[in-house]
């Protein structure tokens, strides 16, 4: 992977549009560089900007911090979070992108973009979304999926996770610097939040967890099956007698409750019914108020009525007053609008005179004008002649200045080229007499470039020889120490021996699993023991249920035989009961209509008179004529009897057919019942078949008989249940013993397993003392050999390099390799040859220009004077002109002025023609205004006439309008205010005055109903007041309601005893199941729990240190062999090994002091940058595994170094760059950014903005 270039804008300070081409031009040339600029100027950002495009997330930023605060202005409403990669945006912008262009591991090239910006593109709009694509640069296709999708195939593509980038791609070389100064608590969390070892801790933690989690789930499994409590027979029968009770008093209160509520009901209808009957007779009232008040409005619509043949005559008069008037201000208008007329007319004959008058005076100024028109004419054509001949003079004097300015510019060009070519003529002298040391080099170059591969191939070949010496070295080095600890470990592992066996001995692992087969085959056939007596309880459980159920059944028969037998008894008795009453029915019915028909002459009761004799009977005294109280009661009588005996037909009836339908309904139910009790003395016997087999396991048969009574059965529950809980006290000790048992043999097969682990290492140990003696003596031969290789390479180093100092004259040379590099070096070298024999060809060039010059500037010189003796005689030529132009002038103002005489004839012609327009104009007012007082005086006289004679109308309907006042007996105000009530009024009124009398009817019709209503209701009213009376209640509303509460509160008491109840005999059941179900899991669990413990024994701890210390110290061990091989080339003098018996301390090899021991933190500045940066370049090559990475960025931490220490780092860098990488260092050192030639400058320009530059 490597990156080609970095596009961005609105990154921070970065705000101005930059690119970075890190794979052409300068940089991809240099291939090592230098990112340099002030502090805060957005250095780092840039680095940021590479992540934030690859990964959508930056080094700088932890997105783990959910609970970040988010930050932004107080009143800003679109604040984000502080980790929110979003807050990259520069303020005041409205968007920003950035985009990296880079190869794939498969060497396919790809642009990955990422964009931010804010709602409608407005730099105070809300931050929305990021965004960010993925395209292939050799196709042009953009990778289509979400987010997450680009994500994983930008790491396919890359090879690398987010982590493994920034650690592989950034080096962190100041998180080493802290890991070598650090202590021991602090080391091992910096180590792994560098190597990305957070799943270690977390993988201890978890079997660590999973461990406990287990084992407490086996012990919760132990105790719910310790807890589960069993009922007996006895308790559970107890229980469902006292449930059936509860449920008995229940009904209980919930009648009598009833039986209150409808006398309540009652009572509050009798309230309801007086309340409504009060209210009734108040609005009768209110109704017959309102019709007393309404009786002068009935007066006034009957006289309305009364005067209505008048209302045409009042019509009549109302419209012929209307109209007159009318007229009459119709006639003031027209004498207004005539006198009007009269006055336009006065004034458009002042107008036209007026009009005329000016006409005659513009004709008379016209006629003295004319004449000096011409005049000025002719001094104005004589003015236009010269001023043709004054435009071509000055056109031929501005022809002739350009021409002296083209020649001054021409001369100007040859004499600055002439200068120029002087001073380059003394620059090149001056260049080439510097150089004269250098004149040798470029005369023979050949050999100079020939000398320098010879030196370089040499140089090589003695750095490659002496790295693997001291490479060879190092490994002796780890061989003695390790071969000094794989002794020390040989007889520690003896030690252990020794121990393991004299541990071993102690205990006899045949008799502890000899013993525990015993007590496991003795807790097996308890166990089935117990399970056996379980079942025998649940088939015995079932059995008595069968019969409970079997007894019930039988009282269910017993009671619906007496229901039938009563049944059939009253059926028989209550048909002849009906036969009689239906007799008496008819009977009754007939009388009750006789009476009614002789009720019927009741209507001529009211034509009877005193004195006079009866149609019907013949007297002459009609007692009943006005009242008859015995034949009334008579009739209400044979009412009551009638309709009490259709009453009692009619319950009887009823009674009847419930019977007839009922009895077949009981005896179905009766079969039903039988068939029902048949089938489960069915289900006893095969129940006892079913369970006979368990009865005569558990020694009963001769106890429980199918013919067995209740209470004999729940008395072997009972006994049944004891031994149960014996059995589960027994199988505890059991498994408790077996336990302690099971420790012993564990701890028996882990000393075995121990013994034979020792052995085998012991035997590890000696092969590998074995293979480091023949890895001794093999080191030795091959570094004899490296001696004399080194040698002969020096002596070729040497003699060049005195070659090299002969043709330099010194050994500059080799100061410019070391800070250039070879590449650098030899490109300059070609440079500055080709620079000093181009300067020599330029300084010939040069004198030969000069001799060409120096004929062409004097011949400009003698032409720009000629030209500008030219450009004085036309002056002349043009004052001349100038002075006749201005006397013609004088001459023509003398005249007429100064004025434009085109424009004074039109302007003169143009006002005689619009006074004449405007005479036009008179004319036609003048007639207009005549028409318009002629209309105006014929309006006049017909409103005139009109007005006459709707005068003699009205006079006509006056007199008949004072004969209606005469024929009415009304005054004109009392007929006027009679005759004016409008139509729509009049229906109002009418209906207002209807509602009235409708309300007193509708009133009057509603209290005689409610009225009967009481009275119905009076005979329930009485029987609630005596039921309340008897049961010696206060017909008080807030007592009854206290009263009922307490009835409430005794009847959920009730409800909550039976809901107990009935849990109780729930849960025994769900008990019951619960216990066969435990058994099973607690096996399962058990196989379980000792997986986990065997687990947690070997990587699991609390807080992950045991698994996390181990994988860590692995890590450290591979970084230190990588860490080494770069500090070969960075600084040979040392070499970084880990502490015996300390996984994560590092001690320092000083090989200049016989290769002493040292600590860390005996390093001085410069020293612990460089080992730092072996590390970091060691996690790169770590991080990165087999992938090729062509991109390394290093942050600062270069001004701790000397100048030799800064030159081998940079030779270190050097032979990266050299195999293909780019590699950037950030830094603030002067003498680095010097000795890099290529530089991405970052320069601040004010404001908080900064803009990117490549320098070099």
């Amino acid at each position: 992977m490597k990156i080609l270039a970095l596009r961005g804008e609105n990154l921070a300070s970065l705000q101005s549009k930059f690119e970075i081409d890190f794979a052409g031009g300068r940089l991809g040339e240099a291939g090592l560089f230098a990112i340099t600029g002030k502090t805060g100027a957005g250095k780092s950002t840039l680095l940021d900007a590479i992540c934030l495009a690859l990964y959508d997330r930056i080094p700088r930023l932890q997105s783990n911090k959910k609970n970040d605060a988010e930050i932004g202005r107080d009143s800003d409403e679109n604040r984000i979070k502080a980790n929110d990669v979003r807050s990259i945006l520069s303020r005041g912008k409205a968007e920003a992108f950035t985009e990296v262009d880079f190869v794939a591991n498969d060497g396919s090239h790809w642009r990955s973009h990422w964009h931010v910006r804010r709602a409608r593109g407005r730099a105070e709009g809300r931050v929305q979304a990021a965004e960010q694509w993925l395209e292939n640069l050799d196709t042009g296709q953009r990778f289509a999926g979400k987010k997450q999708e680009l994500q994983a195939e930008i790491e396919r593509l890359i090879g690398l996770t987010f982590e493994q980038f920034r650690r592989a791609v950034m080096l962190p070389q100041g998180e080493f610097a802290a890991f070598l100064k650090a202590g021991a608590d602090d080391r091992a969390a910096l180590l792994e939040r560098m190597t990305g070892g957070e799943i270690y801790g977390q993988l201890s933690v978890a079997a660590y967890e999973r461990a406990r989690v287990e084992k407490q789930t086996l012990t919760q499994l132990q105790d719910k099956l310790g807890d589960i409590a069993l009922l007996s027979d006895d308790e559970k029968q107890l229980l469902s007698t006292q449930c059936e009770q509860l449920k008995e008093q229940v009904k209980q209160l919930d009648a009598q409750l009833n039986e209150f509520k409808q006398h309540q009901q009652t009572l509050k209808t009798e309230s309801v019914l007086a309340a409504r009957v009060a209210e009734t007779q108040q609005k009768c009232i209110e109704a017959q108020q309102q019709k007393e008040l309404a009786l002068p409005r009935y007066e006034q619509l009957t006289l309305i009525d009364k005067v209505q043949p008048a209302h045409r005559d009042f019509s009549l008069l109302q419209q012929v007053s209307s109209q007159l008037a009318k007229i009459e201000q119709a006639l003031v208008l027209t004498e207004t609008r005539l006198v009007t007329e009269q006055q336009k007319c006065a004034d458009a004959d002042l107008q036209a005179k007026q009009a005329t008058e000016a006409l005659a005076q513009l004709d008379q100024e016209w006629q003295q004008l004319e004449p000096k028109i011409k005049e000025a004419a002719k001094w104005d054509l004589q003015a236009d002649g010269l001023r043709i001949q004054l435009a071509e003079q000055e056109n031929v004097l501005q022809q002739n200045s350009v021409t002296v300015t083209e020649q001054q510019q021409h001369l100007q060009v040859i004499q600055q080229q002439q200068q120029v070519q002087q001073q380059r003529q003394q620059q090149l002298s001056a260049d080439l007499e510097q150089s004269q040391s250098f004149k040798g080099v470029a005369e023979h170059y050949a050999s100079v470039e020939d000398n320098l591969q010879q030196y370089l191939a040499a140089h090589r070949a003695y750095s490659v020889l002496r790295k693997e010496k001291l490479q060879i070295e190092f490994e002796q080095d780890n061989n003695q120490q390790q071969r000094v600890v794989l002794e020390q470990q040989v007889q520690t592992l003896q030690i252990n021996k020794s121990n393991c066996e004299a541990q071993s001995k102690t205990l006899d692992l045949e008799q502890l699993e000899q013993q525990q087969t015993q007590e496991r085959a003795q807790y097996a056939e308890k166990q089935q023991h117990r399970d056996v007596l379980r079942q025998a309880i649940s088939g015995t459980k079932e059995w008595v249920l069968l019969l409970v159920q079997a007894g019930k059944l039988q009282t269910d028969q017993h009671e619906l035989q007496g229901v039938l037998a009563q049944s059939e008894q009253r059926l028989t008795v209550l048909q002849p009961e009906l036969d009689i009453l239906s007799v008496q029915q008819k009977e009754v019915e007939y009388m009750l209509q006789q009476s009614r028909a002789v009720m019927n002459l009741g209507d001529y009761r009211n034509e009877l008179k005193d004195e006079e004799a009866c149609p019907l009977c013949g007297s002459l005294e009609h007692p009943y004529a006005s009242s008859n109280p015995v034949v009334d009661g008579l009739l209400q009588s044979q009412q009551q009897r009638l309709q009490m005996l259709t009453k009692q037909l009619q319950d009887g009836d009823v009674e009847r057919r419930q019977l007839q339908q009922s009895l077949p309904r009981d005896q179905q139910r009766l079969v039903l019942l039988n068939t029902e009790f048949q089938q489960l003395n069915i289900r006893i016997e095969q129940l006892y078949t079913q369970y006979e087999s368990i009865f005569f396991a558990v020694n009963s048969a001769e106890v429980i008989q199918p013919q067995a009574a209740l209470q004999t059965l729940n008395q072997q529950l009972l006994q049944w249940q004891q031994d149960v809980e014996q059995a589960d006290n027994d199988l505890k000790k059991l498994q408790q013993s077996g336990e302690q048992r099971q420790q012993q043999i564990l701890l028996g097969r882990q000393l075995h397993t121990q013994l034979q682990q020792l052995q085998q290492d012991e035997s590890k140990l000696t092969k590998q003392l074995h293979e480091l003696a023949q890895a001794t003596m093999q080191w030795q031969e091959r570094l004899k050999s490296l001696e004399k290789q080194s040698a002969t390479q020096e002596a070729i180093r040497t003699s060049r390099s005195n070659t090299l100092n002969e043709q330099y004259t010194s050994n500059v040379w080799l100061e410019q390799l070391k800070v250039q590099g070879e590449e650098g070096f030899f490109q300059q070298l070609n440079l500055d040859v080709q620079q000093f024999m181009a300067n020599q060809r330029d300084l010939l060039a040069s004198e030969k220009l000069q001799a060409e010059l120096a004929p062409k500037i004097a011949e400009a010189e003698t032409l720009l004077q000629n030209t500008q003796k030219q450009c004085s005689t036309t002056g002349e030529k043009v004052a001349l002109l100038k002075k006749d132009i201005q006397q013609t002038w004088l001459q023509r103002v003398e005249v007429i002025g100064e004025n434009n005489l085109q424009q004074v004839e039109q302007q003169h012609k143009q006002a005689l023609k619009q006074q004449q327009e405007a005479i036009t104009q008179i004319q036609a007012v003048q007639r207009q205004s005549g028409e318009a007082q002629a209309a105006a005086d014929a309006a006049l006289k017909s409103a005139q006439q009109q007005q006459i004679e709707t005068q003699k109308e009205q006079q006509k309907a006056v007199t008949r309008w004072n004969e209606w006042q005469q024929k009415l007996a009304l005054t004109e105000q009392q007929l006027t205010a009679l005759l004016s009530k409008e139509d729509a009024w009049l229906a109002q009124e009418r209906d207002d005055l209807k509602l009235i009398e409708q309300a007193l009817s509708s009133a009057l019709t509603v209290l005689v109903e409610r009225e009967q209503a009481v009275i119905e209701h009076q005979a329930l009213a009485a029987l609630s007041h005596q039921w309340l009376v008897q049961h010696e209640l206060a017909e008080d509303s807030e007592q009854q309601a206290e009263l009922v509460a307490d009835w409430n509160q005794q009847k959920s008491a009730l409800d909550e005893q039976v809901f107990q109840h009935r849990q109780q005999l729930e849960l025994a059941k769900q008990a019951e199941l619960q216990s066969g179900e435990l058994t099973q899991q607690l096996i399962k669990q058990q196989t379980q729990t000792e997986l986990w413990l065997q687990m947690n024994e070997l990587i699991g701890s609390a807080t992950g240190n045991k698994f996390r210390t181990l994988a860590q110290g692995l890590t450290l061990q591979q970084l230190v062999i990588l860490a080494n091989e770069h500090l070969q080339d960075l600084a040979p003098r040392y070499a970084l090994q880990p502490v015996p018996g300390s996984p994560l301390a590092l001690q320092v090899i000083d090989h200049d002091m016989g290769d002493e021991v040292r600590s860390v933190e005996s390093l001085s500045g410069g020293e612990s940058f460089l080992v730092s940066l072996s590390l970091a370049l060691a996690l790169a090559s770590l991080a990165a595994d087999t992938r090729q990475l062509g991109s390394l960025f290093i942050d600062e931490g270069f001004g701790t170094l000397d100048p030799d220490s800064l030159e081998m780092a940079l030779a270190c860098l050097d032979a990266l760059q050299a195999d293909g990488r780019q590699i950037g260092v950030i830094s603030h050192v002067g003498t680095l950014v010097e000795r890099i030639g290529v530089q991405v400058a970052v320069e601040a320009v004010g404001g908080g903005r900064s803009q990117v530059s490549i320098k070099g």
